[in-house]
């Protein structure tokens, strides 16, 4: 009884701690779990010897029991993450502006024999000006070879400015040209640096195609730290070599004849003391009779003049000759009739300019190839051991084996498969010895699609219908040969035309420009134009060509002049048809009269 009523008062005792404990004032919960001791409940006594009825034994003190909250801790807050580096914004690639610049200034040598009032006269402009441009004082003593500064300049030219961040490639591709083109235009290196606010002068082929728009800015993500640092990879080393370019020799040829306009007063004798040559020989060129009647204003050849040129090399451009010869690449491509940025092609005469300077081969240094890094060496890695495949039962394509067995009533006689041949057997590959065992099948290769065979030659009355309505005559004229062989083993895969020199010559049809120059032996200044379902034109010896490459042409749209280019010797027009009748076929020559209208 007495073990009971222990145990009852401290029951009461704890229910009373726990009631004072929830009325006392709660702090927030934390957001994380909160671990609390548990109450110190002292174990039950044992049981005492039972005691006489009479004595009752005194109750034991308990120690008092004290609850106290955790204090609050505020949950751990993660750090901003650091702010990303300010970058600068990317700018367009040649977005530089298009000013017009002025020619460069043109200049007079004086020959043997000058003096400033016929060079006065020969340039158009007066003494006195020419005197001022020169600093000359009267009576005015030129010596020959001397150069005389103009006051005429060349016709004026578009250039772009260079802009922060340009490079030469990126301004050739917004203008639809070459670096080595723009580079000869304004007689500088394709690797030469460009400072900003520089003016370059683009060719008369150029098309403006716009800045290229700068790429998005990328934003920069935070890469979480590792162990180990990055070791940058080692950068190839890099090595410069001296090449010698413009290697070319020096020669001499026959220059254009010297011409004399006639003024008023002057004889045939004058003139051919001033020509240096006499009077026969002046009449003669000029085809005069006696009295050799002249009238003012009357042009004479007078006679053939010498002058130096320069041999083409592998490799020569415009503007490395120009270099060289210390002129400028516009008065290279003047003096031999071309486009200043032209290709030139190896062993081509090029007339030098008066005033030139030779300064022999040009050096320039290049960066030699890099050389190759030795790979570093991989561990070897054993080759695993060779696990045979597994035993599989034959299939059922596999021919029974030839042993004697009984047989089959026809009920269970299995129905027939179509017959699959066997795959080839794997090349240099071991088989597992047992005959029985079954190898696996290798890959099958992809199949590469054939190539579609070319159609055969289209017959003329097909080439006709086809054709009917497409073409009008490049030109009007007398046909000096027909298509088709020509014996000798000689063949005309087109007709020539007769022309005057400089008449108009006139696409066929429309279409678009793919070649025009002068790169293909015997056809002199060529065009060819692509047109539609197959059909190409092309029109040979022509004096001058008015297009350009990846031009759009309209039909009857004038792209050249009738000349005797490429070595003909009248003046004419080559002119040929060729269709292919599917895109895998070649384009063969066809008779043009077919398809050109009666």
């Amino acid at each position: 009884m007495t073990l009971f009523l222990s145990r009852t008062a401290l029951i009461l005792l704890a229910g009373s701690a726990l009631a004072a404990c929830e009325s006392l004032p709660q702090a927030s919960q934390p957001n994380y779990p909160v671990r609390t001791a548990p109450l110190a409940v002292p174990p039950p006594a044992p049981a005492p010897a039972p005691a006489p009825a009479d004595q009752t034994p005194p109750a034991r003190p308990t120690a008092p029991v004290e609850s106290q909250n955790l204090p609050y801790i505020a949950p751990a807050r993660e750090l901003p993450p650091p702010p990303a580096p300010s970058q600068p914004a990317p700018r367009p690639s040649a977005g530089g502006r298009l000013v017009e610049t002025p020619g460069a200034a043109q200049t007079y040598t004086v020959k043997r024999g000058d003096n400033l009032a016929a060079i006065a006269r020969t340039l158009g402009v007066s003494l006195q000006r020419l005197a001022e441009e020169n600093s000359l004082a009267p009576p005015y003593a030129l010596r020959p070879g001397q150069v005389l500064k103009t006051p005429l300049t060349g016709a004026t030219s578009t250039a772009y400015v260079v802009a922060p961040g340009d490079t030469l490639y990126a301004i050739a591709r917004r203008f639809g040209l070459t670096p080595q083109a723009l580079a000869e235009a304004n007689s500088m290196g394709v690797n030469e640096s460009l400072s900003v606010g520089r003016r370059l002068v683009l060719p008369e082929t150029y098309r403006d195609r716009g800045a290229t728009p700068a790429p998005a800015a990328s934003t920069p993500t935070r890469r979480p730290p590792s162990d180990r640092a990055e070791t940058p990879a080692p950068e190839p080393e890099r090595e410069t070599v001296t090449v010698r370019r413009v290697t070319g020799k020096v020669v001499e040829v026959s220059g254009p004849p010297v011409s004399y306009t006639v003024k008023k007063g002057d004889n045939l004798d004058a003139i051919a003391r001033e020509l240096k040559t006499d009077r026969k020989q002046l009449a003669d060129d000029n085809k005069l009779k006696a009295p050799y009647a002249l009238q003012p204003g009357q042009k004479l050849k007078g006679p053939k003049t010498t002058a130096k040129a320069y041999v083409v090399g592998e490799d020569d451009t415009m503007a490395l000759v120009a270099k060289r010869f210390g002129v400028t690449a516009k008065a290279l491509a003047a003096a031999n009739d071309m486009k200043v940025g032209a290709t030139l092609r190896e062993g081509r005469k090029l007339t030098l300019p008066s005033g030139y300077k030779d300064r022999g081969p040009i050096r320039e240094t290049v960066a030699a190839a890099p050389k190759p890094q030795a790979p570093a060496p991989r561990p070897i890695t054993p080759p695993p051991a060779y696990t045979p495949p597994p035993v599989t039962p034959p299939p059922a394509a596999t021919p029974p084996v030839a042993t004697p067995q009984p047989t089959p009533p026809p009920a269970a006689r299995p129905t027939p498969q179509p017959y699959t041949p066997l795959p080839p057997p794997p090349a240099a590959r071991p088989t597992p010895p047992p005959p029985t065992r079954p190898t696996t099948p290798p890959a099958t290769r992809p199949q590469t699609t054939p190539i579609v065979p070319s159609s055969g030659p289209v017959a003329d009355s097909t080439i006709s219908s086809l054709g009917k309505g497409r073409f009008v005559w490049p030109v009007r004229g007398d046909v000096l040969s027909d298509f088709g062989p020509k014996g000798t083993g000689q063949r005309n895969d087109g007709i020539n035309i007769r022309a005057q020199a400089g008449e108009p010559v006139r696409a066929a049809a429309g279409g678009d420009v793919v070649y025009a120059g002068d790169q293909v032996p015997g056809f002199g200044n060529l065009v060819l134009v692509k047109h539609a379902d197959g059909w190409v034109t092309a029109y040979g010896h022509l004096g001058r060509v008015d297009v350009k490459m990846t031009q759009d042409i309209v039909q009857g749209q004038q792209i050249g002049m009738a000349g005797s280019t490429g070595g003909v010797s009248e003046t004419q027009v080559h002119f040929e048809v060729r269709y292919a009748p599917t895109p895998q076929d070649r384009a063969r020559p066809v008779d043009p009269k077919l398809v050109l209208p009666r």
